[in-house]
């Protein structure tokens, strides 16, 4: 064999063999490196709070709640709050009609027992004891030598005076703090069957205080929501609520015989 002819196929089968390893070395060892994940610019938004339900829902009571109306038991236990759920506290409360008129006695009895066991409440909404309807208690004369307690279905605020007052609230659904609430000083309220007249009440002081915070509830609103300066524990009331009066004497209620009653609502 012409010694030119051998030197040709051998160059030619060196090519072959460099094209061939061209081609794999790239996917063997020589790959680009997978581009890593970016991060994203700045860290997530942190949930939102959860916010009252403010869907329409329909006059009645519920199966639910006629269900607690029936309860043999007198005084049903509180409701308490939970972060971030949306539960009977954080809804709207149905208004009572004349469909309701049966259960009414009894869950007057239920809400009358229940603020006489929470021992230190002032008043109490329908929805702390699980009921989601538009009824409340509230003790009249508080800080008094004669409360006396009134039940109110259907309870509105039709009026409010200019003039606010400060002072420090607790919760019977949010227990061991307390926290300053700014509140209107006077109220007129309508309450009452809708089939029949409105019925009107004018409060002041305290007991317009009591009022506005259940009435509160039954929109889904807790006192927390409107608390000026942040949660404190509610063994400091005293020393709170004397801290406020000289700040804000203007603002602050007057010290009465009962001064130790705090908004336990």
């Amino acid at each position: 064999m012409p010694t030119d002819s051998l030197s040709t196929r051998r160059r030619a089968l060196h090519l072959a063999l460099t094209g061939l390893a061209a081609g794999l070395l790239p996917g063997l060892a020589c790959a680009p490196t997978p581009a890593a994940t970016p991060r994203p610019a700045f860290p997530p938004r942190p949930q939102a709070p959860a916010r009252p339900c403010t869907l329409p829902l329909p006059a009645g009571l519920s199966a639910n709640d006629r269900a607690l109306v029936s309860s043999p038991s007198e005084a049903l236990p509180i409701v308490l709050r939970t972060p971030g759920q949306d539960g009977v506290l954080r809804h709207l409360a149905r208004q009572l009609t004349l469909a309701d008129a049966a259960q009414i006695d009894r869950l007057e009895a239920h809400l009358r027992a229940s603020l006489a066991a929470s021992n230190r409440g002032v008043g109490l909404a329908a929805p702390q004891v699980g009921i989601g309807a538009r009824a409340v208690v509230v003790m009249l004369g508080a800080r008094s030598d004669k409360p006396s307690v009134g039940f109110y279905v259907n309870p509105r605020i039709v009026q409010r005076s200019d003039d606010v007052t400060l002072d420090y609230e607790g919760c019977l659904s949010v227990p061991d703090v307390c926290g300053m609430v700014r509140r209107n000083r006077s109220i007129v309220i309508e309450h009452g069957m809708p089939e029949g007249a409105a019925l009107r009440i004018e409060v002041t002081g305290f007991d317009a205080r009591i009022f506005q915070h259940e009435i509160d509830h039954l929109d889904g609103v807790l006192y927390i929501d409107r608390v000026e300066g942040g949660l404190q524990p509610k063994d400091r009331l005293k020393e709170l609520r004397d801290q406020l009066r000289k700040e804000h004497p203007e603002l602050a209620m007057a010290a009465t015989v009962r001064d130790d009653r705090l908004a336990a609502l």
